[in-house]
Parts: C-alpha cells; structure tokens; sequence
C-alpha cells in the first residue's frame, strides 16, 4: 500500500501550549505510531521562536519556518497562499487544521477542527484577530472543508445549528487526559512546586485563561462574597492569569487570592494533589480539559451547568449557573462543607475520567483521515 502523506499545523503548540496546544501536540506524539506506513508533516512558523527539539518516531518530519505568524494566518485565511505542501517540500493527501479554518493544500483533503464557536456568538469577547478572521470566515471554511472534528456532542450540535454542517462530514472525537494527571506526585515534589511558587495547601483551584468566557470576574466576586460571611474560606489559586488576579490586584484584590500565570503540567499536577477541589464556572467550553484532568488526578469539581461542561462531567461534578454569583459560591461550599460529598465526587470523578484517553483520540482522529480519504 503506497504510504499517505498527512500535514498537521503544529503552530499552536510552539509555546507554552494549552488548549488547542494541547491539543494538536497529543495527537502529534501518537498519530505517527498508530500508522507507522504512513508520513507525517509537522508545520511550525513564527518569526523569533523556534519551535523546541523533540524526539519524534521515524516517519515524521517536522519543518520550522521563520515565518511571523499573523502574517501567515492572514494569508492562508484569507487568500489560501501558500499551500502547506510547499512549506513542507511534500506532497500532501490530507492536511489538518487543529482550528476551524482550512490550512490550504495543492490537492489534499482538508479537515478542520472545531472547539467551540462560542466566538461566533459572543465575537464581542474574543481578541482581534479572532474577530478578524474567524468570525466573517469560519462558515465558508468549513464548508469548503471534507471532514470536521468536534471534540464533544455540544460542539457537534453547535456546528449543525449554526454552521449548517451536514451529520455526515462531523466525526466526534473527545479530548483526552495527559497521564501526568493521573499519576500521583511524591510528597517531596509537590512541596517543592508550592515552596518555589508560594503557594498554599488546601486551596481551591482554577485552571486556565483570562478570556472573559471564563468569568473571572464573578468567580472572584463569589469568592469575596463567602470570604466576607465566613470565618474561615480554603484559598483560591488562579493558574494561569496574571499576578493582577491576585493579591493587591485591583479585581480580585483578596489577600487569599494567589494567581501563578502559566505552569507546566507536573508543576499543576502538584497544586492538583495540595489542593480541596477544581473550580471552572465558564460561561462557555467545547470541551474543559481541566474538568476532566482535575478528576483523573482525585479531585472534586464544581464547573458550570450547560454546554460541554456538563456533557463531561457526566454527573461527577457540583453544576452551577456561571452568571450567578451566588450559585457560584453556595456550588464551592457545598465541597468544602460536605466530606462525603467530596468523597463521592472524587469516586465518580476518577470513574468518569477513564473515557478519555488521548491514544483513543488518535486511533478515531487516524480513521477518520482514512474515512475523508476514501470518500
């Protein structure tokens, strides 16, 4: 059988990835040892930064351009220049997009993937670029494109409603769970994470960014709010926004508010094991890879009611309505304040984490390929 010739963006995993990072660099480390016939193009492009060496299997390569990103991005969502295949020297049977807009090819196949369009409703709350480029393209790319990947039913079902995408062209493929989270760090390690971070035990956690659709704002107003009514609150960490989050800013302002920006995954899956439970009242996600790696890793959580969060959880988690603060808060106390509770949700939590696993999303990312290959 004459070998295929799969291109994949890489770009969004070139620097301290998250989400879609996280994403595309999962699949980028198994693809390639589900088909081992198979040759494997990784794309990677920015001006200043290279992207890190790594130890790939034999039927990858990985070609690294100094090409300044935005650039880039505008040429190939706005003009389909220049195909991957001559950034990559290769001639490519299926090109995927790790976002919802086409990475052009000469001949190949494309498929995209879908996340969420929550910036397709709220475009008022998302950064410039997205607004730019995503919100007036999203519906001719993905039309254009042979194959969509949703990364959960909620995603799927928004994709039919406000895409028009045909059942047939969207295959569901869940994210899956880094096993870091579900191993668990020695005593010495997670000491040594909360000394050089300053850190507290007992905390209770966010994990993620600043974007507004994580509603920051009311999760810190929450806090406040049961900080103010009780004489003793767990800490809240905030992983991944800025130090103004934390103490002193003028948001949150709280003394027990501590905000760590970015951390690598063992350092969070250190705070994970110090800490009471995972909060993520977002008022949107496709999918909440924190959710699901914070019950791989023992903890309870409290994540919003609706879109995917809930769909994920799968009933191992405290659901509460994101736009009410005092949902919010009545949501973190009833974990704190209720041991058996805790217990339960951390039973149903590791349960309900064993369906997601990244070397199944690969197995089903590889067969859809094949699918929209053979169509």
């Amino acid at each position: 059988m004459t070998p295929r010739h799969f291109g994949l963006d890489l770009r969004p995993a070139l620097a301290r990835p998250t989400g879609v990072g996280a994403y595309v660099l999962a699949l980028a480390r198994r693809l390639p040892l589900e088909a081992r016939d198979d040759l494997f193009y990784y794309f990677s492009a920015s001006l200043k930064d290279r992207y890190p060496p790594s130890e790939w299997p034999p039927n990858v390569k990985l070609v690294d351009r100094p090409i300044p990103v935005r650039t880039l991005n505008y040429a190939w969502n706005r003009v389909g220049w220049p195909p991957l295949d001559r950034l990559v020297g290769a001639s490519l049977d299926l090109v995927h997009s790790p976002s919802p807009l086409i990475v052009p090819g000469k001949r190949a196949r494309h498929v995209v993937t879908i996340h969420d369009l929550f910036f397709l409703k709220h475009p008022d709350m998302t950064d410039a670029e997205i607004r730019r480029d995503y919100v007036p393209l999203v519906h001719e790319h993905v039309r254009r494109a042979d194959g969509v990947i949703c990364v959960s039913e909620h995603t799927a079902n928004e994709a039919r409603l406000l895409l028009n995408v045909p059942p047939e062209k969207i295959a569901v493929i869940p994210n899956g769970i880094d096993p870091a989270y579900r191993e668990t760090p020695t005593p010495e390690e997670v000491e040594a994470v909360l000394a050089r971070r300053r850190l507290p035990r007992g905390a209770i956690l966010y994990v993620g960014s600043e974007e507004k659709r994580k509603n920051l704002v009311n999760l810190a107003m929450a806090y406040m709010g049961l900080a103010r009514k009780r004489r003793r609150i767990p800490p809240l960490i905030l992983v991944g926004p800025g130090s103004h989050w934390g103490q002193g800013g003028s948001i949150a302002g709280g003394t027990q508010i501590h905000a760590t920006g970015y951390l690598e995954t063992r350092e969070i899956r250190a705070v994970m094991a110090a800490s009471v439970a995972l909060v993520l009242p977002s008022l949107e996600e496709g999918f909440g890879l924190p959710v699901v790696e914070a019950m791989a890793a023992g903890l309870p959580v409290v994540c919003s009611r609706g879109s995917a969060l809930e769909e994920v959880a799968g009933g191992a988690a405290t659901l509460v309505n994101p736009i009410d603060t005092g949902s919010i808060a009545r949501g973190l106390e009833h974990v704190i304040d209720d041991p058996k509770r805790a217990d339960e949700q951390r039973r149903l939590g590791l349960e309900r984490s064993r369906v997601f696993d990244w070397d199944k999303a690969a197995a089903a990312t590889l067969a859809f390929y094949r699918k929209v290959l053979g169509s």
